[in-house]
């Protein structure tokens, strides 16, 4: 049997949370070790690699306690302490938020534009309920349809993470639908990129990526056990930069950066092409995600500016005007 490749500390953390999350009942240390695979390899008795193994797994406990999410220990008859996730510890209770509050997280969400439904799923997870009371006109027409669509996306990818991590944990094999078709995989791992996360499975012999929001309908998940573990580096199936994450956009963009921000990590994410005697430079990236590279110019602000291609500087230009008009009409 494959090795399985060891995840980074956040990865493993993740699979950890989202395993204990699952389970419906505690479960122990060992039982831990054994269905995930995170810490010492199956069957070892090395004692460096058990002891490395067991502090591991006790820092990964400490920092998900320290991120607010609380672990439920218990004891079982034969001394051995078991853990587990309880959903009401981890999911954040209704707010009960007044009509009027409800209101103000829409408009705002609605307000600022950026290409992507972050903001309109965090209203949807605070909001509970439609308030009855009509929508400002200032809000753009399709706040409305987004935030709903928002909200349902959000809800099925919730439902479906732990069933999925899970799957991963125990080598169950899954099915589910996705781009129009029914997919039989063997899944590897779960990855978080551009605040999405991604499924990634092996489906006929290639090791793919699929995007949890975009899978149709449940998840089907087989016996545990199904398949062998796969030697795959899970955390380098996608880029690392979200620009760079496929989101249907392909093509290059070139941003000069003042010298207040050209020394930044900010402006480290593009390619040096030239340097200014005022201190600026001229950056080149590659853009995928059209949406992750507008948040990267929102991050450098006033101190960058787009200067090709010419379609996208009339794109920018036509957005960062949006934006400041509605700014404007909403402190009126």
């Amino acid at each position: 049997m494959a090795a399985r490749s060891r995840p980074d500390a956040t990865e493993r953390v993740m699979e950890l949370m989202m395993f204990l999350l699952a389970r419906d009942v505690p479960k122990t240390r060992e039982e831990i070790w054994r269905d995930t695979g995170l810490y010492a390899p199956e069957g070892t008795t090395d004692r460096r690699s058990l002891d490395s193994a067991r502090a591991s797994f006790e820092r990964d406990k400490a920092l998900i306690r320290n991120l607010g999410v609380r672990i439920t220990e218990s004891m079982e008859h034969d001394g051995a302490t078991s853990y587990t996730i309880r959903p009401r510890d981890y999911f954040l209770p209704d707010l009960q938020l007044s009509r009027d509050e409800q209101l103000a997280l829409r408009f705002a969400a609605a307000r600022v534009d950026i290409g992507e439904t972050w903001d309109l799923e965090a209203v949807a997870k605070l909001a509970s309920g439609d308030p009855s009371a009509p929508i400002r006109k200032t809000e753009p027409a399709g706040a409305e349809v987004a935030l709903q669509t928002a909200a349902a996306s959000q809800s099925a990818t919730s439902a479906r993470l732990p069933a999925l991590a899970a799957a991963a944990a125990e080598r169950a094999a899954v099915r589910f639908s996705y781009g129009g078709r029914e997919r039989d995989t063997q899944p590897l791992g779960l990855l978080c990129r551009a605040g999405y996360w991604y499924l990634a499975a092996r489906e006929d012999d290639v090791v793919k990526t699929f995007r949890v929001d975009r899978m149709d309908g449940d998840v089907e998940v087989s016996e545990r056990g199904a398949f062998a573990r796969a030697d795959v580096d899970v955390a380098s199936l996608l880029p690392s930069e979200p620009m760079e994450i496929d989101f249907g956009d392909d093509f290059e963009a070139q941003v000069r950066i003042d010298a207040t921000m050209a020394q930044q990590s900010t402006a480290e994410r593009g390619t040096v092409v030239e340097r200014h005697d005022d201190g600026s430079v001229t950056v080149t990236a590659r853009v995928r995600n059209r949406a992750a590279f507008r948040m990267w110019l929102l991050d450098m602000g006033r101190h960058a500016i787009v200067e090709s291609p010419p379609e996208l500087v009339d794109e920018i230009t036509s957005w960062l005007g949006a934006l400041s008009a509605g700014a404007g009409e909403a402190g009126r």
